[in-house]
């Protein structure tokens, strides 16, 4: 995806004095106006996409004949939506249409005397991918606010005045640039000319006006208004009503955008564009949001995808831990569930103690039992014998831990451990060792419940 730019962008039109229709035509990156049979007329839009296209035009409409500039336009701006050209090819192309059309406008204006003192009017902007460029034809111009940087787009021939007062150059030297670009001038009310390529800013504003209006209101008043911070609609609305006051003949027009938002890359280009507005004349215009405070303490809307794509990946992210988890459990020693006919016995009371009812201190296998710890709980030896360990313990009967001349065996029972058996068989818990080498037993706690041991008897 192309680098997407936001911008905020509104136009208003007043028809002038002198004329009872407005021969000014607006367009809005695809949108139209044709404002004829109103006096006063306003489009605000809001829209975000990689390409933009916006165009005001005078006197380039002819409905005998048929030469309409708009139809032009509109057939050049879908071409160049499609395209995947660059905007300096894009920009020699819009040159060619505007020509084709002043041609046509020159050569029916030359049997009419009323229309040739009309003169042929444009400007126009086109922005791709993250630069812009204009073309002018005739006394239309466009404006560029960036900072404290005000200028014309095109055609900038009071640059030699800027200059003066800035002690850049001189007066002799300011002279002969006047004369250069007075001339440029008046060579450009009759050519086509059209400016650099530039990359796009956020922050700058951009004025596209008509005759009406650049000639009625002065530069330094034209800069406040566009510097004051108020919104597109705002600024425009107060635009056309500085230069309404001075009555002028011409149809006043003011096309100001704003770009809010420059080279972001974004996964969805919905352009979110508001409806066209048409407001009655002669009232002062008032913002979308009501005052201009208002218009500034307005919310930016929830991007709900992001906030879709953010929970996404937290529940990928909780899969991705839980599945390492489950499956650490798998393949780790010592995460492996005991298996139950391999469990240590664990020491009771006095033997016979339920499973199910063993210390929290058991152990997996595999893991080593804390050296330091006692078995639970043993029952002291109450007989005495513990000398020969012949005899068992209390709580046993008959000759249940009696070792033999040929030895004897032992099934283990809940809660045996070998140094308990070796005990209760020989009186002494180190002799566990003999029943170890006798069962081939190479861990002392890996006995179970139900195995069947050999009890030697004492060397």
């Amino acid at each position: 995806m192309g680098n997407a730019v936001k911008v905020t962008f509104s136009a208003v039109t007043h028809a002038g004095t002198a004329y009872t229709s407005n021969n000014d035509r607006i367009y809005a990156n695809g949108r139209f106006i044709h404002p004829s049979a109103a006096d006063y007329a306003q489009i605000s839009l809001e829209m975000v996409d990689t390409r933009f296209f916006f165009a005001l035009s005078g006197y380039m409409e002819d409905d005998e004949s048929g030469v309409s500039l708009i139809s032009d336009l509109k057939r050049f701006h879908q071409k160049a939506s499609a395209s995947s050209k660059g905007i300096n090819v894009k920009l020699d192309e819009l040159v060619q249409v505007v020509e084709q059309a002043s041609n046509l406008i020159h050569s029916i204006s030359l049997g009419d005397s009323d229309f040739g003192e009309r003169k042929p009017s444009f400007s126009g902007i086109l922005i791709e991918d993250g630069q812009i460029a204009a073309v002018s034809l005739g006394n239309y111009r466009i404006y560029k606010l960036e900072g404290d940087t005000f200028k014309l787009f095109v055609n900038d021939y009071k640059r030699a005045e800027r200059l003066l007062k800035m002690g850049i150059i001189d007066d002799e030297q300011a002279e002969i640039l006047t004369k250069q670009q007075k001339a440029a001038m008046e060579e450009a009310r009759t050519t086509v000319k059209k400016s650099d390529i530039y990359p796009l800013r956020p922050g700058t504003t951009y004025l596209i006006c008509s005759t009406g209006l650049a000639e009625s209101v002065d530069e330094d008043t034209i800069y406040d208004i566009l510097a004051s911070g108020a919104d597109p609609d705002v600024a425009a609305g107060d635009l056309v009503t500085e230069a309404l006051g001075k009555e002028p003949e011409e149809a006043v027009s003011a096309m100001v955008i704003r770009v809010e938002d420059a080279g972001e890359q974004f996964e969805d280009e919905d352009e979110m564009v508001r409806p066209m507005q048409y407001r009655t004349p002669p009232v002062r215009v008032q913002p979308r949001y009501g005052t201009p405070a208002a218009a500034r303490r307005r919310q930016v809307p929830v991007d709900a995808g992001k906030i879709a794509a953010i929970l996404v990946l937290v529940v990928l992210a909780t899969a991705v831990i839980l599945g390492g988890y489950r499956i650490w459990k798998l393949v780790s020693p010592q995460a492996k569930e005991p298996d139950p006919g391999d469990v240590p016995a664990i020491v009771d009371n006095g033997g016979g103690t339920d499973p199910s009812e063993t210390d929290d201190t058991d152990m997996p296998d595999g893991l080593e039992p804390d050296e330091d710890q006692e078995p639970a709980d043993e029952t002291p030896d109450d007989t005495g014998s513990g000398g020969t360990g012949q005899t068992g313990t209390p709580g046993n009967t008959g000759d249940e831990y009696v070792v033999g001349p040929d030895g004897t065996t032992y099934v283990v029972k809940p809660g045996d451990m070998l140094m308990k058996i070796a005990k209760n068989f020989y009186g002494d818990e180190s002799k566990y060792v003999l029943i170890m080498e006798a069962n081939n037993i190479q861990d002392p706690d890996k006995i179970f419940v139900g195995q069947e041991l050999k009890i030697p008897p004492i060397p």
